[in-house]
């Protein structure tokens, strides 16, 4: 018990009170290299920023002797380029060597070293650590290029909190340690804290991104978020079923998309994804109906932006990425339709909404990109939702954002519909006033993913089709047909 007081009360001395400074200015939201070469940045113009990644042992060889030359050196060269990049400090494999001197060793786990993080010194380096980098980063003089700092907990590793059942700690060279043994309750109490280090000395000067679990989990103070205050991110985003990423899922929908905060997220690994152009796609789509603003992908498929499926999934999230809060102004709305699970079920939407959803059509889902709906070699049918001329589900019905169509009203947009070209039959685009806007499209049974584009020279969407909607599919003849998505874009915006 003194242990925990102990670290609270550290907290309270070292996380009250913000920088008397003005906010910074917010990085241009879109697609964000992690984990990859700067050299991509600077030459793939779909990449909106970089990682710019520090370890502890490089930055503080000595307690108290730090060396920021390598930070400063990598944010000139993205200055250069004219592209902003992240940044953060890990501890990957190793801590610095002279930690073992202060701070008690408790084995390795997942080829981690662990510290005895909850030891109420190591909190105190952290301090240290984070007060000089803080330092560093604000008197840096071209601060627009810190697109934001991303947090890490730096206990095991970079990432890792929890400790093995039955492992024991060796003395520090020094003798030192504490008696206290590791507990989730000591973890939560360090995770907060080092959450709150990172906003105190940060926040608003430089964005702070901090680990959405410390909200979810661990029992942060919801009045440390804001659009002007921290913001959130995490580092696991997959469109397959993963009911542990449910949570921080709902909890950035909730907070970003309604324009409470700002969000970064990173890609859950691609290890063993099947049709990973899909997936990433998908993938792009989840972050962008959740509000996030930053949108990390990892180097090895960011550099795939020639191929039609990656470099089309990367403009799409640069178009909408951070435009979630003014609905008037929006190049666009969309709709990616699909069933999905869990928490996080249903489409996936930008001002658009899909009205009874499961009355009038039939969800199909591809297995995790198993059976992909359409050609393996096209991005759309991981999901998709399916009309059927004659039955119930022969129709779909959309109705758009109130503020939305108030602000395309009169102007030049494109209706564009994604279909599966499968078998025979047509379907028909409504929109505006029922029986003068239409459009039948006849499919040819071409077996691959197309998208009709519809002109519209002056909008206006008035919920005076059925079901009250703005725009309707409705299957003429044929076997049905399956859709991905529909968008209406606005021209010249």
């Amino acid at each position: 018990m003194r242990l925990h007081r102990s670290i609270s009360a550290l907290a309270v001395v070292v996380c009250s009170g913000l920088w008397a400074v003005a906010p910074a200015q917010a990085a241009r939201p879109g697609i964000y290299e992690v984990w990859g070469n700067r050299s991509d940045v600077a030459h793939l113009r779909y990449v909106r920023g970089g990682q710019i990644a520090l370890e502890w042992k490089t930055v503080e060889p000595t307690r108290g002797h730090f060396d920021w030359s390598g930070l400063r050196a990598q944010l000139n060269a993205y200055h250069a380029m004219h592209k902003p990049a992240t940044v953060q400090i890990n501890s990957t494999t190793s801590k610095p060597a002279w930690l073992w001197n202060l701070i008690a060793r408790c084995g390795t786990t997942q080829g981690q070293q662990i510290p005895q993080y909850w030891d109420p010194l190591y909190l105190k380096l952290q301090h240290e650590l984070l007060s000089s980098f803080a330092k560093a980063l604000k008197s840096y003089s071209h601060r627009g290029t810190i697109a934001l700092v991303r947090s890490s907990p730096n206990a095991i590793g970079t990432e890792l909190t929890t400790v093995p059942a039955g492992a024991s700690c060796t003395r520090a060279t020094d003798g030192h340690s504490v008696a206290q043994a590791w507990s989730r309750s000591v973890r939560a109490t360090y995770f907060r804290n080092i959450m709150g280090m990172y906003r105190s000395l940060l926040a608003p000067a430089i964005h702070v991104a901090l680990r959405t679990e410390v909200f979810t989990t661990y029992g942060a103070p919801l009045s440390w978020l804001g659009r002007r205050d921290a913001w959130i991110m995490d580092t696991a985003s997959d469109i397959d079923p993963n009911p542990t990423r449910d949570t921080v899922d709902v909890f950035a929908r909730h907070w970003d998309r309604a324009g409470r905060t700002r969000a970064y997220w990173e890609p859950f690994s691609y290890a063993g994804k099947q049709n990973l152009a899909s997936w990433n796609y998908w993938r792009i789509l989840l972050e962008l109906d959740k509000g996030v603003s930053y949108i990390a992908v990892y180097g090895q498929v960011i550099r795939h932006g020639g191929d039609p499926q990656y470099g089309a999934a990367f403009r799409f999230a640069n178009r909408y990425a951070g435009r979630q809060l003014h609905p008037g102004r929006s190049p666009g709305a969309f709709i990616a339709l699909r069933q999905g699970t869990g928490r996080m079920a249903g489409n996936l939407e930008r001002f658009m909404k899909q009205i009874d959803a499961q009355r009038t059509s039939i969800a199909l889902d591809s297995n995790n990109g198993r059976a992909m709906i359409g050609p393996a070699t096209q991005r759309y049918g991981r999901f998709a939702r399916r009309i059927v001329p004659g039955t119930a589900q022969k129709a779909m019905f959309f109705r758009l954002n109130g503020t939305f169509k108030h602000g395309v009203r009169g102007h030049a947009v494109r209706i564009r519909v994604t279909y599966l070209d499968q078998g025979g039959g047509a379907f028909v685009v409504k929109w505006g006033r029922a029986g003068r806007c239409q459009h039948t499209v006849h499919k040819h049974g071409t077996g691959r993913w197309r998208t009709v584009t519809i002109k519209v020279r002056r909008a206006g969407f008035h919920n005076r089709l059925s079901h009250r909607s703005d725009i309707t599919l409705k299957a003429l003849g044929g076997s049905g047909t399956d859709f991905h998505m529909v968008e209406v874009r606005i021209h010249r915006r």
